[in-house]
């Protein structure tokens, strides 16, 4: 294979990489940096977003555009984050129909995948100490704990906006942390992945019609304004946060995959396939209410439960069959 051929298909990977984090970002309880964690590619990510700082202006200014693009992995991260801004139109629907339709099934599916994606956390620690399982532990008991926090008030006010962009964005740098959720819980999760979204989508299919602003209301103008903002916002989260996490895995990456690791394996309720917002008994066994969720096991074999259990091993087997093919290439 030419260096060109091997360009395009190494890109077309990245954006289909994407794709997927997009996609699963927009789902509340489940993480975008869970898929660079599945696909391998999560130090890399970490360590691109954070050379985003005052010495790659420097080579900039002093050795120009290639090399800038050059040292912050500029073609990893284009094709990455446009896979991203496609996703939240066109992929993120597909999850979204089967959310509405398989919702247990879908879920099933997201939580083999989260299992194996600890496990292949693990094997990336080489030595475990005290301090790992300790910070394995801690990891889990946050990732529990997330699940203790309820849905907040909508606010508009374009700062709290921008702290909106600032803390989602963590979703797709530590694994287990749902961006989704976390605006959720902010009470900013219809107004910024919904409504402003859909605005946006409208004004940019009526752009190809010919029609301009004079199109939108001012309400929709507002909507596509307060996006911006967390756009900003999500752009300067995700360059601190990479920079912090980019540190810290350097010099104590054993005990911050312990934490990934214990976090990931805490936040897997949300997508736990069996739970109902109702008690009843015929789902299955009740072993956990958590705010205001009945967490259930199954206890019969019913054609649901089967589905949901094969969904789940389908899950396993394709991180599994994933992390195969990454170590062999």
């Amino acid at each position: 294979m030419n260096t060109f051929k091997k360009k395009i298909l190494d890109s077309s990977v990245i954006f289909f990489y994407g794709l997927i984090m997009g996609a699963v970002n927009k789902i509340p309880g489940v993480s975008g940096g869970i898929v660079a964690i599945i696909f391998g590619f999560y130090e890399k990510l970490i360590l691109s977003f954070s050379r985003f700082d005052v010495y790659s202006l420097i080579i900039y200014r002093k050795e120009g555009f290639n090399s800038f693009y050059k040292h912050i992995n500029g073609n990893f991260l284009l094709f990455l984050l446009f896979g991203v801004i496609i996703s939240f139109f066109s992929t993120s629907l597909m999850i979204g129909f089967f959310l509405e339709n398989h919702q247990a099934q879908t879920l099933g599916f997201f939580c083999g995948m989260i299992i194996y994606s600890t496990i292949i956390i693990v094997k990336k620690i080489p030595n475990i100490n005290f301090y790992c399982i300790i910070s394995n532990i801690s990891g889990f008991l946050f990732g529990v704990a997330f699940f203790f926090i309820t849905p907040g008030n909508e606010i508009k006010n374009p700062f709290f906006i921008f702290l909106c962009g600032i803390l989602s964005v963590s979703g797709m740098v530590l694994p287990g942390l749902s961006g989704s959720m976390i605006l959720l819980a902010l009470g900013n999760y219809k107004l910024l992945l919904i409504d402003s979204v859909n605005n946006l989508y409208y004004f940019i299919i009526n752009v190809g019609k010919g029609y301009g602003l004079e199109r939108l209301d001012v309400e929709s103008k507002n909507l596509i304004f307060l996006l911006m903002i967390f756009g900003f916002g999500s752009v300067v989260g995700l360059i601190l946060f990479s920079k912090i996490l980019n540190l810290l895995i350097a010099r104590y990456k054993n005990i911050i995959m312990s934490s990934l690791a214990g976090f990931i394996l805490g936040s897997i309720g949300s997508v736990w396939p069996w739970k109902s917002l109702v008690y009843d008994e015929n789902i299955g066994s009740l072993f956990l209410k958590l705010n205001n969720n009945y967490f259930y096991y199954p206890k019969s074999l019913s054609t649901e439960n089967i589905t949901i259990l094969i969904s789940i091993l389908i899950g396993i087997f394709i991180v599994y069959v994933i992390e195969k093919v990454n170590v062999r290439s």
